[in-house]
């Protein structure tokens, strides 16, 4: 597999899909996104192929550790250090500007044991065309979203091409009989997911990384259970379902006209509800669209998650959460920097806010800690 921490040049296309319903302009959706996304929909279409996917095989392909150090190194640092990449990527489109997100950082000293002991493993495995996945560790929030660690191997080699979305993306090369690695739920829906492959760690025949997922609606999807998914050209083949015992805590925070921000280790999530039950006058269905959005934490520390300005986007994908009748719930973050929620002072998030009329007006808020 080869291995490139310098990105090339995107062009319009290949940026297509890569941060699966983030709602920004349409034509900054086609300069950032980087790969196709997926609907929270029942899944359908592809026929199951047998392949093995056993507790046995996960067995024999785990050569002992835990959930908090899973094989051949930490979940933390392997799920939000720098995998390999360098701790700052950046990449052009069409030459409109240069583009960053920067990898986050783990001090193992500040992790809570609350946070270690929600960690779990995983163990599933699956084989399939010469393919073996093994999920080792996975943690969940109570937000509905999640992480997990695997490892991909395939003794044909795994082709990946760094040219296709951004830094550190696993997006498999054109000539790869293997298209996705994705995410689906015991209760038929699949995920809003991302992956990302550890560089230093990854060699030409297997691939070491983490994938990133949330539910389309709520922590429900989780609760029901996780598998992960090789899908082909024509086929796809399913671990077992794991079935999450534990899950991360999240914190609320409220800003002085009530709407609200949940908050978690992995995640941020506006709760775009609340903006809209705050304002009679905004449009009935996508009626905030967030430009910006960072963290202060109590000591001081400025975290940036999105810029859209400044063409900052430090987070494995982000996603609008719709009811049934296609009216915005939620926008969901999945931060490249580990949270910590009980030291934030404050949320702060700007963007505009779209009437019946599809005219828009600034809009901006402070959450606080509601505890």
């Amino acid at each position: 597999m080869t291995m490139n921490t310098m990105p090339g040049k995107r062009s319009r296309a290949d940026m297509q899909g890569a941060f699966e319903g983030m709602h920004a302009s349409e034509d900054m959706y086609e300069k950032v996104m980087a790969r196709a996304s997926h609907r929270g929909r029942k899944r359908g279409g592809a026929p199951k192929i047998a392949v093995v996917a056993t507790v046995a095989l996960a067995a024999a392909l785990a050569v002992g550790g835990t959930a908090y150090a899973v094989l051949g190194g930490d979940f933390f640092f392997r799920g939000w250090g720098d995998h390999g990449h360098g701790q700052v990527n950046t990449w052009t489109v069409d030459g409109d500007g240069v583009y960053s997100r920067t990898f986050g950082t783990v001090d193992e000293g500040e992790l809570t044991d609350e946070l270690k002991a929600s960690v779990e493993y995983a163990g599933r495995a699956v084989e399939a065309r010469g393919y073996t996945l093994l999920v080792e560790s996975v943690l969940v929030d109570d937000l509905g979203c999640g992480a997990a660690t695997f490892t991909l191997s395939n003794p044909d080699g795994i082709k990946i091409n760094p040219a296709y979305g951004m830094p550190g993306d696993a997006v498999f090369d054109d000539t790869s009989d293997l298209r996705l690695l994705t995410t689906e739920f015991g209760d038929g829906t699949f995920a809003s997911d991302y992956v990302v492959y550890d560089a230093e760690a990854s060699t030409d025949t297997e691939m070491r990384g983490t994938i990133y997922f949330n539910s389309w609606q709520d922590a429900g999807s989780i609760a029901s259970g996780v598998k992960w998914i090789l899908a082909f050209n024509d086929e796809e083949a399913a671990t077992d379902t794991f079935v999450p015992k534990k899950a991360a805590k999240s914190y609320e925070l409220k800003a002085s006209d009530g709407t609200r921000a949940m908050v978690s280790p992995i995640a941020l999530v506006i709760d775009e509800k609340s903006v809209r039950d705050a304002d009679e006058d905004i449009r009935a269905d996508d009626y905030l669209s967030i430009r910006k959005a960072s963290v202060t934490l109590k000591e001081g520390e400025n975290l940036l998650i999105v810029d859209e300005e400044a063409l900052v986007f430090n987070i494995f994908g982000s996603m609008k959460r719709q009811d049934e009748d296609g009216v915005c719930l939620q926008t969901v973050y999945r931060p490249t920097q580990l949270l910590k929620p009980e030291q934030i002072a404050s949320i702060n998030v700007s963007g505009n806010l779209y009437d019946a009329e599809n005219e828009s007006t600034a809009w901006q808020a402070e959450f606080l800690p509601t505890a």
